[in-house]
Parts: structure tokens; C-alpha cells; sequence
């Protein structure tokens, strides 16, 4: 009976068991259009070898493949990049310089944080069950842990001889990522990274007109 019963519970936790191809496909649904975005976000930066922390903002927009509009203001200097079709215009804020230059279509970068999934490339091992609503996997850039219930990850690690790097991530509504906390360890000194999404939707209602140079 014992050995029936241990069966059974076999095979209902290996029917019940959660796929990588499951969480890439949960992950992917959770994706804005990153080609019609509007972004706003806040970095703040500290460690102990610094006097005080450091803070950028960003603020960009993507409308359709070939609009682009940035803003980076760190402490040191404000910058302005608007991009249209092949060309990217670049502004100092501070100056008003600017000059205008070929573009080779690369992300400007802002975008990635709400379109993360390290599940698009690298090697990944299948789920490994943790608790009710929590699974690890391992795979080539650390371990991420993953709410199947939720369907969102909700940690990142990566561990090797010189440092390492833990990464928690803090949802809003929508499971939408409202913040990405990132910290990095060296020799004992930790520096941290807190990420804040100020603003996250569609760029439908932002003037064309400031694509324009």
C-alpha cells in the first residue's frame, strides 16, 4: 500500500511539475511592446566609497521602429538623443550643443529593464522546485527564482570568485516591474543599485513632433 501510494505521488508531482518552455512562454506574456514604450526611471547608486549617492534619470520613448526620444540626467550632465529613421541627433542640455550622426539601429538600453528575461539567451537547466510558490533555475548567468503562481521572477544571483550579485525585483499592478534592486559585492564592499520605474505605458499620446530635427 505504502509503495502504491508513493507511486501514485510520483506521478502526480512529475505531472504537476513546472517546464522551462513553460516559464519562457509565462515570462514572454508579461512583455510590453517594447517598440511603442514610454519609460521613466531613477537610478540611485551607493557605496561606502562614495560621499554621497549618486542618482540618473531617464526618461525614454520608443514609437514604432524608427522613433526614439532619451533623456539621461546624471550628476555631472544632462543629455537629450532623439532618434528618426538613420539618424540620431544627440543634445547637451547643459550647453545646447548637439550634433546629428549616422544610426545603426543598436537599444539605446533604458528599454531593457521592462522587457527583462535572462531566459532569452544563455543555457538554462530545467525548474527546480523549492517551495509551494517558488522554483530555482540554474543556468549559465547564475540562478533567478521564479513565482509560478505569480508568474514573474522574483530573484537573481551570480556567485564567483571576485564577487557577486544579488538581484530582487519588486512588481506593481499588472505584474508590472515597479523595482530592481541590485547588489554587488567586491572584496567585502557591497555597492547597491535601486532602480525605480517612475512611469511604464504605451507612447501612443506623445507628440510626434518631438521626433522631429
Amino acid at each position: 500500500m505504502r509503495i502504491f501510494l508513493s507511486l501514485v505521488f510520483l506521478s502526480v508531482s512529475f505531472g504537476c511539475a513546472l517546464t522551462l518552455e513553460e516559464v519562457r512562454s509565462d515570462l514572454r506574456k508579461n512583455v510590453l511592446a517594447s517598440d511603442s514604450i514610454e519609460l521613466g526611471i531613477r537610478t540611485t547608486v551607493s557605496s561606502p566609497s562614495m560621499s554621497a549617492p549618486q542618482v540618473i534619470g531617464v526618461h525614454l520613448v520608443r514609437k514604432g521602429s524608427g522613433k526614439v526620444f532619451a533623456e539621461i540626467k546624471m550628476p555631472m550632465s544632462r543629455q537629450r538623443m532623439i532618434v528618426n529613421g538613420n539618424r540620431m541627433k544627440t543634445i547637451d542640455l547643459d550647453t545646447r550643443k548637439s550634433r546629428i550622426v549616422p544610426y545603426d539601429g543598436k537599444s539605446l538600453g533604458a528599454s531593457a529593464f521592462a522587457d527583462f528575461n535572462p531566459l532569452d539567451s544563455g543555457e538554462w537547466a530545467e525548474p527546480e522546485y523549492v517551495s509551494e510558490n517558488l522554483y530555482s533555475i540554474r543556468g549559465t548567468a547564475g540562478t533567478l527564482y521564479y513565482n509560478p503562481r505569480k508568474k514573474r521572477i522574483e530573484r537573481m544571483e551570480t556567485f564567483d570568485a571576485e564577487k557577486s550579485v544579488v538581484t530582487e525585483f519588486a512588481y506593481g499592478a499588472a505584474n508590472n516591474p515597479q523595482k530592481m534592486t541590485v547588489r554587488v559585492s567586491v572584496q567585502g564592499v557591497e555597492t547597491t543599485m535601486v532602480t525605480e520605474i517612475l512611469k511604464l505605458g504605451h507612447s501612443k499620446d506623445f507628440p510626434d513632433k518631438l521626433f522631429e530635427f
